[in-house]
């Protein structure tokens, strides 16, 4: 599947139930309600949300300590982790279900910063470590 291929007509939404009581949601949980649980096109939203998001400098993406020192551990096993965002690969699926964001705020930055779901966004290695790293925030 490439970047985009079949999601022309996904509409990003939430299931109200995934919301957590601050209004927070991981990426995964949204592309999957997106997507109406498709796994496939679920894996493709979710790399090409993050991408925008990185490309971008979302600085609003949360995720718990426990979360972010596992990432880095699975990171340091093997550095697909942050690059390889590909429609078809896991990794997405291992940074999209640990990142999460206020759910109001990130519709307005999607909408802000013109997301287009069929677009390519492709961060330089660097700026993904760099994304991570500093501007994700953890606790």
């Amino acid at each position: 599947m490439s970047v985009g291929e079949g999601l022309e007509d996904v509409a990003i939404k939430v299931a109200p139930e995934d919301l957590d009581e601050e209004g927070y949601i991981s990426i995964w949980n949204i592309a999957s309600a997106s997507c109406d649980k498709d796994l496939a096109m679920t894996r493709a939203l979710s790399a090409s949300l993050l991408g925008f998001l990185c490309k971008k400098g979302c600085d609003f993406v949360v995720t718990s300590s426990t979360n972010a020192e596992y990432l880095d551990s699975q990171f340091e096993k093997d550095n697909k982790v942050l690059y390889a965002w590909k429609p078809d690969s896991e990794m997405v699926d291992l940074v999209a279900q640990h990142a999460e964001v206020p759910y109001k705020a990130f519709i307005g930055f999607l909408a802000n910063q013109k997301f287009n779901v069929t677009t390519n966004y492709s961060p330089r290695r660097i700026d993904r470590v760099e994304w991570f790293q500093n501007m994700w925030s953890v606790g």
